[in-house]
């Protein structure tokens, strides 16, 4: 009983000594972790956490351009080591040192970071980015860092996914240069002081699905150079406008000076295509496709190249965004087309600020290309999607166009949809089993999204098998699938199949849920409360027709009545209607989401929407057996 009120006390003990050290907002010492952080296994504000930022200081030195930061975290639980792995940007190399502390036999033992698991990468010429993995992490772990380099942070966040005790950052000012500072988050920070702000016990920010990005809503503070002023130069100006963000990054190699390159090893291709091609819109789709052909993507979202020149590309046969996006307005160029590179931030990144100018948030470039009479943005980085369609980490809003002058905003907004079609055509035996065609119509979005699934498998036998898996009580007799790499077409999906253990028969009678497959078995939107949009990148469009024939013995008891939903201005539609006729039962149904986004203030709306449509589907036909 003592050893039990004796680990209490060192329990409650924990607890009230990281509260009391770190909400006080008292500066923590790297390095020097105490044994209550070691001991503590849960935090009381969030027994659920599975790791928690105990303390978190940034600081700025005007006097010398240098910006530095302390995070410490603890690990809760299994599903939290994730967190054990950082990545931050920052405005200059960096120099970085981490600690690990665990609580072995009684005895705090330390495991310092290694360099080689520091990994930097250069973006530009005043932006790197860098991943620190630390070591022998473990649940109980305390994990510190310490980060310094020249310049500031292009983000702080005071909120993270997981809850944060203190969050603390301070800037000092500098005379030769000014700030653009821009609060974000749905909760905001305490100023406690000149640049200074302090966020405590900040709770762990909740995402649910359909939402752009998280770092949308957390609560942050962005900052950019606005203009830098030094003594016997002109006043240099970064971010007071788009039009100065425009000149910044013409001037820079990495952006402005690789398009000023002749890039001649794009006239062959310019020569086929205008020898091909009869009007503009044809000439930008061979662009495109051409572009597509030449260079793979890597993975790597920028709006800055990493080689010297375009050409080193094309010899590499593989590129980063920025890289593929500004060869094809070079191919666009030489094709006498008016493209012009359009900037912006992806769904991932977070979004451009509405109002201020950014250079820290840029990470994306497109080509934006009017083409007979209108206005296209174009994307070449994707062998999945159709030449005139945005991959969907693009959909994000918009951009900024740059025609060298002026700059212009641009939004984004696409007219193709997720539309996916089912037809099924079957008949259920004397052995309550179900037998024959399944087909699916992937359009747009949803053709998208079934050719990047599908390279993830063999060829077509890998991927019915892993599909028949996937389904309960579905076996695939024979399969055809057409059109996955003609980009211009749906792609089509026809199967001869077998399904056991639909159909349910309790006392004399059968039970039929007619939506088989296509049935939504768990509302997406689970929150009281959203205070973000439902961003569903794209309109929606779900509909099938589904047509059982059942025996002679077969007659309707119940069947759901025709049901129409529907949110206002059509936002969202929800119908089905039964019908039976010659002991064949036929079900058409359409979902359709009209809007992309939805406000906040719609989510209740949207999640009543969704509640009701699962109810529906969830009721069965019943048929007495004769």
């Amino acid at each position: 009983m003592k050893k039990v009120l004796s680990a209490l006390l060192i329990a409650a003990m924990a607890i009230l000594l990281v509260n009391n050290s770190f909400a006080k907002g008292k500066k923590i010492k790297y390095g020097k972790v105490g044994l209550a952080d070691l001991q503590m296994t849960t935090y009381e504000f969030d027994t659920s956490a599975v790791a928690v930022v105990l303390y978190e200081k940034g600081e700025y030195d005007g006097t010398n351009h240098q910006f530095y930061f302390h995070r410490r975290l603890k690990i809760l639980k299994k599903e939290g080591l994730d967190f054990a792995n950082y990545e931050f940007n920052t405005g200059a190399k960096g120099f970085i040192k981490g600690i690990t502390f665990n609580l072995e036999g009684g005895k705090i033992i330390e495991t310092k970071l290694d360099k080689h698991n520091i990994y930097e990468e250069k973006i530009w010429d005043y932006k790197f980015e860098y991943n620190v993995a630390m070591p022998n992490v473990k649940v109980g772990s305390v994990l510190d860092i310490e980060v310094k380099y020249d310049g500031f942070p292009p983000v702080w966040y005071f909120q993270r996914s997981i809850p944060v005790v203190l969050s603390e950052l301070e800037l000092g000012d500098n005379q030769y240069l000014t700030f653009r500072k821009s609060l974000g988050g749905i909760i905001r920070p305490q100023s406690v002081g000149y640049n200074h702000w302090r966020a405590e016990n900040m709770p762990a920010f909740i995402s649910e699905a359909y939402i752009s990005s998280d770092k949308n809503y957390l609560s942050r503070i962005e900052l950019d150079i606005n203009e830098t002023h030094f003594p016997g130069y002109y006043a240099l100006e970064y971010t007071s406008s788009w039009k100065s963000v425009q000149t910044i990054l013409l001037r820079i190699n990495s952006f402005g000076k690789a398009l000023e390159w002749p890039n001649g090893f794009l006239n062959k291709y310019a020569k086929e295509i205008e020898e091909a091609a009869t009007t503009d819109t044809e000439k930008a789709k061979l662009a495109v496709e051409k572009i597509k052909s030449l260079v793979s993507w890597n993975g790597v979202s920028r709006f800055t190249i990493a080689e010297d020149n375009l050409s080193e590309v094309a010899k590499d046969k593989e590129g980063n965004s920025a890289e593929i996006n500004l060869m094809l307005i070079e191919l666009l160029d030489k094709l006498d087309l008016d493209a012009r590179p359009m900037v912006m931030s992806t769904r991932a990144n977070g979004m451009l600020h509405p109002t201020y100018p950014s250079l820290n948030k840029l990470n994306y470039v497109v080509a934006y290309v009017n083409v007979d009479g209108k206005p296209l943005i174009l994307d070449a980085t994707s062998k999945d999607l159709a030449w005139n369609m945005l991959p969907v980490r693009c959909l994000n809003y918009g951009g900024r166009v740059l025609d060298g002058h002026n700059t212009q905003a641009a939004i984004i907004s696409p007219k193709e949809k997720f539309a996916k079609r089912a037809y099924y055509d079957l008949t259920l035996d004397e052995n309550m089993n179900l037998s024959g065609k399944l087909s699916y119509l992937n359009k747009d979005y949803a053709a998208y999204s079934f050719r990047n699934d599908y390279k993830s498998y063999l060829g077509d036998q890998d991927y019915v098998e892993n599909l028949a898996n996937d389904k309960d009580g579905l076996s695939i007799i024979d399969y055809k699938i057409e059109n996955v790499k003609v980009l211009e077409k749906p792609v089509s999906e026809k199967y001869e199949i077998e399904i056991e253990d639909a159909v349910s028969v309790i006392d004399g009678q059968a039970f039929i849920n007619m939506f088989l497959f296509e049935q939504i078995n768990e509302n997406p939107f689970k929150l009281e409360e959203r205070k973000y949009p439902v961003d569903f990148a794209y309109a929606r469009a779900a509909s099938g027709v589904v047509r059982i024939a059942v025996p002679e013995n077969f007659t309707i008891a119940e069947l759901p009545k025709p049901v129409s939903i529907s949110l206002p201005e059509k936002s969202a539609k929800f119908t089905m209607i039964y019908q039976m006729n010659n002991n064949v039962l036929t079900l058409n149904y359409k979902l359709l989401i009209n809007r992309s986004v939805f406000p906040e203030n719609a989510y209740l709306y949207i999640k009543e929407f969704y509640s009701q449509v699962i109810n529906n589907q969830g009721y069965p036909v019943v048929f007495n057996i004769n």
